[in-house]
């Protein structure tokens, strides 16, 4: 007769043969609840790995989405600094032509002639005044 091979079954012997029917139930039962036992660990220990590969699954894609929201933010940074920066600033288009500009150079220069004509009339009325003022 084979022997169990698990330690915790006991070894049959010429004297189980004359067991009675209701020990040898409970050895059957025994076994049974055993399987049971085991099958139910191996259905746990399956339940708890799917757990933990869809918290896996779970917290990659909250990974994947927070690292598109900092690059996104980020990204909003940049371009906000950028907007920030002094811009080169283009030399203002000129309002007048080069023509006008000489017309307004003549007429400029004109007028600082007669301020000057007028001053020194001035100078010469008030020089007279007081040559008379000292008289």
């Amino acid at each position: 007769m084979p022997q169990p091979t698990d330690p915790r079954e006991p070894r049959l012997t010429a004297d189980d043969k004359k067991l009675s029917d209701s020990i040898l139930e409970g050895r059957e039962r025994e076994k049974r609840f055993r399987a049971e036992s085991e099958k139910r660990q191996a259905e746990l220990a399956a339940q708890e790995q799917h757990q933990r590969d869809r918290q896996a699954r779970h917290e990659a894609e909250a990974r994947r989405i927070d690292d598109e929201m900092r690059a996104r933010l980020f990204l909003r940074v940049m371009q906000t600094r950028e907007e920030a920066k002094p811009q080169v600033e283009v030399p203002p288009v000129p309002l007048s032509t080069e023509r006008q500009d000489a017309e307004l150079e003549a007429e400029q220069a004109a007028g600082r002639r007669a301020l000057e004509k007028y001053a020194r009339r001035n100078e010469t009325a008030a020089a007279a005044r007081d040559q008379e003022k000292s008289r």
